[in-house]
């Protein structure tokens, strides 16, 4: 009786539901403190009638498996998770066969309740379910993406040759027109066609490149570039437009007319500079009154290569802080709000930056700032002007 007294002790102590079972009869011999005072004292009644108000023994009952052929303990302990439809409740019991102080072979059951488990366990079950069919949609939505940007590669392969075809004749008549008779100034002038044209065609063979900047796709093959030299050209591209006429354009280089032989280098493309530079110039142009000029500065300072764009004009003031967003644009009659925003682009695919100042009433200045490698800048000579 006292072996039996401690166990039970022992057993009462136990925070969770405990309850034995003589495997002979089903009777229950013993409930901890826990089931009592949940369910009262079982002891005397059969299990499955107490515990599940069942009539029949449990279809889940482990009594079998715990005793050998001679229904003494075999040593064996299930773990399992049942639910209980008598309080709606989910427990796990740990059941195991043994000798009970009396002589008696008995199974204990030990049911923690594990309810509120099951519930986080269904909540995150959901949640997953729902990020399966997330990823699953996103990763149609990826395919329906690839699929768009093959068909616009495709679109845009069929649009270059379209556009390639006619462009070859500007490109390939100017050489021979020398042969007409045309004085030097027509020469001149043949000879500035051609390089037109070439530019053109090599920005028709790079359309692609603004998608690629978008996405970051865009891998930047850098070369040693003259930014003097490309804003010179893109300067003078913009300037032969007839409707430019009166607003010439002045390319300076530290404070003064930029000449033949003037280097500010940096690492780049040569045609990505060029795109990035005739997109603010032509900006300035359009939007500078008739008769007005446009300065382009070129200058090194501290570890970076400056071109300020400055014109007369203002920016509005409700798209300034938007100016180089894609699509801003205003008072353009055909305005796409896509120069400022491609050179953006191509301003950060060079690792610079670049920045609007419409702070001087009347006037605009847009500055883009790259990054000058030693190497350049021991090659132009002389210490950095501060």
């Amino acid at each position: 009786m006292l072996e039996s007294s401690l166990l039970e002790t022992h057993f009462d102590v136990i925070p969770f539901g405990i309850y034995v079972v003589d495997v002979a009869t089903l009777n229950l011999i013993f409930v901890n403190r826990h089931f009592r005072d949940r369910l009262g004292d079982l002891a005397g009644r059969r299990c499955h009638e107490a515990i599940y108000e069942s009539p029949q023994p449990c279809l889940f009952c482990k009594i079998r498996n715990l005793v050998d052929r001679d229904g003494l303990p075999n040593g064996k302990t299930y773990i399992f998770e049942h639910f209980n439809d008598k309080d709606d409740r989910w427990y796990q019991l740990q059941e195991k066969s043994m000798s009970w102080p009396d002589g008696r072979v008995v199974k204990y059951s030990i049911a923690v309740d594990i309810t509120e488990l099951k519930e986080v366990q269904n909540r995150l079950a959901e949640a997953h379910a729902e990020l399966a069919l997330k990823n699953r949609e996103l990763s149609r939505q990826n395919e329906l993406l690839q699929e768009n940007v093959r068909l616009r590669e495709h679109v845009d392969r069929i649009a270059r040759h379209d556009l390639k075809t006619p462009l070859n004749a500007l490109i390939g008549i100017p050489p021979l027109l020398p042969d007409y008779g045309l004085n030097a100034e027509g020469v001149k002038l043949a000879h500035m066609m051609e390089e037109a044209g070439i530019t053109m065609l090599n920005m028709i063979n790079r359309t692609f490149d603004l998608y690629r900047l978008e996405t970051g796709t865009y891998h930047l093959r850098p070369v040693e570039v003259n930014l003097v030299a490309v804003a010179r050209k893109a300067a003078q591209d913009v300037a032969a437009d007839v409707f430019f006429a009166d607003r010439p354009v002045r390319v300076l280089f530290q404070g003064r007319p930029a000449a033949d032989g003037d280097v500010l280098a940096v690492q780049g493309e040569e045609l990505l500079c060029y795109s990035m530079l005739s997109n603010l110039v032509k900006n300035a142009v359009e939007a500078s009154p008739p008769g007005q000029e446009i300065t382009v500065s070129l200058d090194r300072v501290g570890d970076e290569a400056v071109v300020s764009i400055h014109n007369a004009g203002e920016v509005p003031e409700d798209i300034r802080g938007r100016f180089f967003q894609k699509y801003v644009t205003s008072g353009k009659r055909d305005g796409t709000g896509l120069g400022a925003y491609s050179a953006m682009l191509a301003v950060t695919a060079h690792g610079g930056r670049a920045s609007l100042d419409a702070s001087r009433p009347g006037f605009t200045t847009v500055t883009v700032c790259f990054p000058v490698p030693a190497t350049a800048a021991a090659s132009e000579g002389g210490e950095p002007p501060q």
